[in-house]
């Protein structure tokens, strides 16, 4: 039952870890906005967009071929593929000469072959980006340099040892030794 619960806690812990990636960076800086593909498929369509944009993309792919039409003009120069043969399912895209208007959320969605027709494009990664001048705090004031899911990769795995410590220091003094169990019992006698 003890190792149930402690299951269920490390799968509450890290799966509030999947929710979305972090990345801070400063005016001028080109910065890698990661998408893998894990059923690695082949790609009909790679869509990139922001959230407040409304008709344009930030990059798009049809079919192998980049498609500069449906790009917002923000973005027009500034973003290509990290691989451009989108190599092991790696769809991920550089920003280059990233600006504070480019802080916002970016979300990277797929059509595959497989995929049924008429089907809607699957999200893959969602990045929030973090764009401010070095040394000004962002709107959680945390500094830039820094992030809070750079502080959860440290943090999260001392919390486990410690949990992983505590349970098992609980079991074995629940359970008592058997020296412990025939002293008591010779005492009785």
């Amino acid at each position: 039952m003890l190792s149930v619960v402690v299951f269920v806690a490390l799968l509450g812990i890290f799966g509030g870890c999947s929710a979305g990636l972090n990345i801070t960076a400063e005016p001028g800086q080109d910065v890698i906005l990661r998408c893998e593909d894990p059923g690695n498929n082949k790609i009909i369509l790679l869509e990139w967009s922001k959230k407040d944009l409304v008709k344009k993309k930030m990059f798009v792919i049809r079919n192998g071929r980049p498609l500069p039409a449906d790009q917002h003009e923000s973005f027009k120069n500034r973003v290509y593929l990290l691989q451009s043969d989108m190599k092991d399912g790696d769809l991920s895209v550089v920003l280059k000469n990233v600006t504070v208007n480019d802080t916002g959320t970016y979300e990277c969605r797929v059509l595959q072959q497989d995929d049924p027709l008429g089907s809607p494009l699957k999200l893959i990664s969602s990045i929030n980006l973090q764009v401010s001048p070095p040394g000004k705090d962002d709107e959680d004031g945390v500094k830039d340099g820094t992030s809070r899911g750079l502080l959860g990769l440290i943090v999260l795995p001392v919390l486990v040892v410690v949990l992983v410590l505590v349970l098992w220091i609980y079991r074995k003094k629940s359970r008592g030794s058997p020296a412990e169990s025939s002293d008591k019992q010779m005492d009785e006698l």
